[in-house]
């Protein structure tokens, strides 16, 4: 078994670092703050599983679309028509989405820039902290932001990722205020995934598809949105529809539900909402989801501070793939399973607020916790 250790190595014109416990091994890229790599260790059959959907090659990562891993903001998720009012004074955004809604912070967002990076190793943790200067004006977006990335393990859990994230405006930026929502945009398929070796393999197998993933959430309602994620401001009930994960069931069970989904390609592509969050305790740690593997058996919890949960089942990539560069996954080969704000929060008045103003900290957190076990435990 592994100690705990940190390592970096060359990236392209980036760097890659490793962090290892006795219980996972994970890797993250400056580029985009991003998780690269997670490993758990099954005792049971003495090897390392990957978790984690992303790239081994630095050029497919860089030219990635798919938001494999990186941290997106520095305002995440929809932002509809690319417009919202802020103090009064209308701010137009980067409209990458279908050229009408900005979504992930427009189009030269955090996941195409090169993180600052310090390493964080103590008698406690190992990880590493990511630094951004996002200047005013940046696609659009006033203010000045420094954002921060965590990502570490405590070596008396060395079972659990945590990734915590924050940012301020500094005194001397021109403008007083901003909106941020910035969150990590993983992959997961926890029924492992082939050995992703570009050398000697130009070929990638694909993995089993998520399809037998049992999901559970504690969420009671879910964000009205149009076929776009749009949100029009009602959260609708969820019981007796096939986004009701209470009591748990397989990704696949409901996947084509066109009725209810409304996703072409049809699939998962929602924001729930976390019961139990409130704005009074809203750095309180909550249960958002557990995801289990009846093929490995990689049972994944998923705790955080944010007040909603977005569950994407990869619908859009190619229904048949070569697995090759630029086709290295298929459709529902893997789950995003992401803590966030709201969508079109700048929009939405009835949503939480992810208004920053000068003097403020912006502070959320996401913890993985990964087993396996010799059942669900859901």
């Amino acid at each position: 078994m592994a100690s705990f250790s940190v390592r970096v190595e060359k990236f392209g014109p980036g760097k890659l670092i490793r962090v290892h416990t006795p219980a996972l091994r994970c890797a993250f890229a400056t580029l985009g703050a991003a998780i690269n790599s997670v490993k758990v260790w099954d005792a049971r059959r003495s090897r390392w599983v990957e978790v984690n959907c992303a790239y081994n090659c630095p050029e497919e990562a860089a030219a990635d679309t798919d938001y494999m891993g990186p941290t997106v903001g520095r305002y995440a998720g929809r932002i509809s028509n690319g417009t919202f009012t802020l103090d009064g004074e209308e701010q137009h955004v980067s409209r990458n989405m279908d050229g009408r809604h900005t979504i992930h912070g427009g189009a030269d967002a955090f996941n195409k820039r090169q993180w600052s990076y310090f390493i964080l190793e103590s008698e406690d943790i190992v990880g590493v902290r990511f630094s951004l200067v996002s200047p005013h004006m940046d696609q659009g977006f006033p203010a000045e932001l420094h954002s921060y990335v965590f990502y570490y393990v405590e070596r008396s859990k060395p079972n659990v990722l945590h990734t915590r994230f924050s940012a301020f405006i500094p005194e001397g930026s021109p403008a007083d205020a901003t909106v941020v929502n910035i969150f990590n945009h993983a992959y997961w398929n926890l029924n492992g995934l082939p050995e992703r070796n570009t050398a000697r393999n130009p070929r990638w197998t694909q993995p089993e598809k998520v399809l037998n993933i049992v999901l559970k959430m504690p969420c009671s309602r879910v964000v009205e949105a149009d076929t776009c994620g749009i949100p029009t401001g009602n959260l609708k009930d969820v019981t007796g529809t096939c986004l009701d994960f209470r009591k748990g069931k397989p990704l696949g069970e409901d996947i084509d539900n066109k009725a209810t989904l409304k996703c072409d390609p049809c699939g998962y592509d929602h924001p729930l909402v976390v019961d139990g969050w409130k704005e009074s305790e809203k750095h309180k740690l909550l249960l958002n989801a557990v995801a289990y593997s009846p093929s490995s058996h990689i049972q994944m919890k998923v705790y955080s501070t944010f007040p909603s949960i977005w569950v994407y089942t990869a619908n859009n990539k190619p229904a048949n793939v070569s697995g090759r560069k630029g086709e290295r996954y298929g459709r529902h080969t893997g789950v995003c399973l992401e803590p966030q704000h709201l969508p079109d929060c700048p929009n939405q008045p009835s949503f939480p607020s992810v208004v920053l103003r000068k003097g403020e900290t912006w502070r959320e957190a996401i913890v993985n916790e990964f087993n396996v076990v010799s059942d669900s435990h859901m």
